[in-house]
């Protein structure tokens, strides 16, 4: 009886989440991935197929697992951009997958189109119930919640230094930062 490979495809993923993380597609390597699980490469390319594959595969599991773990509240889009910024604090290689992603595969990914469409419904609903403003299209409101929450961790170093030479607290709560600005954002525009 053949052995289980259950054990070398978990920590295959393991360590491909890890490498991709940390070098992208393009500076990923296979034989990385493999040493760091204690596997053979020809186990990566059995059980995942090709390097862009196995990213890709990574990319979408990581997209779901943000997904399960922070529903969206349109009703309550501070809340939702707060747990969300929770989440990728105790989860940083999700960001960092996600700026890859956006950079070196510039495609969609299923699994997250998938979750996308249920937040971008559910803020249209949201804006149709007058919740949440109406005259930014529901997709970019999402993206725009998104891209607060990130904000910092995608600014430049450059701008980054000015914290510090302006006097700000480095250490300030960029979490309330995030769900003041966020609820700015979808307040609805009264006539």
């Amino acid at each position: 009886m053949p052995p289980d490979a259950t054990e070398t495809k978990r920590r295959l993923m393991n360590a491909a989440v890890a490498e991709f993380a940390t070098h992208g597609l393009a500076g990923a390597r296979v034989d990385r991935i493999a040493e760091t699980a204690a596997a053979n490469k020809r186990s990566i390319y059995m059980h995942f197929g090709t390097k862009e594959e196995l990213f890709d595969l990574v990319v979408a599991q990581s997209m779901s697992e943000l997904a399960d773990a922070v529903v969206i509240d349109a009703g309550d889009l501070p809340a939702y951009a707060g747990a969300l910024f929770d989440r990728l604090r105790q989860r940083p290689h999700i960001t960092r997958l996600h700026l890859w992603a956006g950079l070196e595969r510039q495609r969609p990914v299923d699994a997250e189109v998938h979750e996308y469409r249920r937040n971008v419904a559910a803020v249209q609903a949201a804006q149709d119930a007058g919740r949440v403003r109406a005259d930014i299209p529901a997709t970019e409101l999402v993206a725009m919640v998104i891209a607060l929450v990130i904000s910092w961790d995608t600014a430049s170093w450059s701008l980054k230094a000015l914290q510090e030479e302006i006097g700000h607290d480095p250490g300030a709560d960029r979490r309330t930062t995030v769900t003041t600005a966020v609820a700015a954002l979808v307040q609805p525009r009264r006539p």
